[in-house]
């Protein structure tokens, strides 16, 4: 039942994300079209004048550069808003309808209430940000791109990353009772995460945790790409804290007092 409802209540926030970032996708995609257009069109001309074109194999970069726009200009974007939303509106409308007493003093399980939501809002999430690339494969396949599977490269890292987000948003809603303190919180942590290293470094020439936080980003790094655009190490980061996450959420849903 928990499960059900968990969809019932996210399915239209969780629709109109998806069909954005397929729209997205779409866009970027018939861009593709156009650049490769373009690119034939100079090609005959220089031909026809028996001048060098530019020296690159379009072809071959085009999945990569793809792949930039996917991971480092809006797949962190998507991640982030997707993790963010999603895992504050789903317990966080437990509290804005005034049912979470309720719920928890059910004979149900408690944890079936945060299972259900981590059920719903993960895959959720997993489909926006894919829906970002996976439009990409077709159109760069249509242009007989060398190797378009390489645009989807980036996926894993964006994956985790709006995992440990989501878990981030779930468990500040959840402690703090309502999804607009959640949300608040979350956002605060994830500023403190970006700017209080770079502080530290300008102010104070402490550098050890800017190092830490952009080994923890590197995946969305060109530098990475394209020979090893899954981190290993910094994925297995973000898994584990999205089961720190987990595990807290579970504690604190446990032992919460009504």
């Amino acid at each position: 039942m928990y499960q059900w409802k968990a969809w019932h209540d996210s399915r239209a926030r969780v629709v109109l994300y998806i069909l954005a970032s397929l729209g997205s996708g779409v866009l970027m995609g018939l861009n593709v079209i156009s650049d490769t257009n373009f690119h034939r069109y100079w090609r005959e001309i220089y031909s026809a004048v028996h001048r060098p074109f530019f020296n690159y194999d379009f072809y071959m970069d085009v999945p990569f550069w793809m792949l930039d726009w996917v991971v480092r200009q809006y797949g962190q974007v998507a991640a982030l808003l997707a993790g963010l939303s999603l895992g504050a509106c789903s317990v966080g409308g437990e509290y804005g309808a005034g049912t979470m007493h309720f719920v928890l003093t059910r004979p149900d399980s408690r944890r079936n209430l945060l299972f259900a939501d981590w059920k719903v809002g993960l895959p959720a999430m997993v489909i926006i940000v894919g829906g970002l690339a996976f439009p990409l494969v077709l159109f760069l396949s249509l242009v007989h791109a060398k190797g378009p599977g390489n645009v989807l490269a980036g996926l894993p890292a964006l994956w985790v990353l709006g995992a440990a987000v989501y878990g981030l948003s779930y468990f500040t809603t959840l402690t703090a009772g309502s999804a607009a303190k959640g949300l608040t919180l979350s956002v605060a942590v994830l500023l403190t995460y970006s700017f209080l290293p770079t502080a530290l470094n300008e102010w104070w020439h402490y550098d050890t945790l800017l190092r830490a936080t952009e080994w923890t980003l590197r995946a969305f790094n060109n530098n990475a790409w394209p020979l090893d655009p899954f981190e290993w190490g910094a994925t297995a980061f973000w898994l584990v804290v999205t089961a720190g996450f987990l595990g807290a959420s579970l504690a604190w849903i446990r032992y919460r007092e009504v």
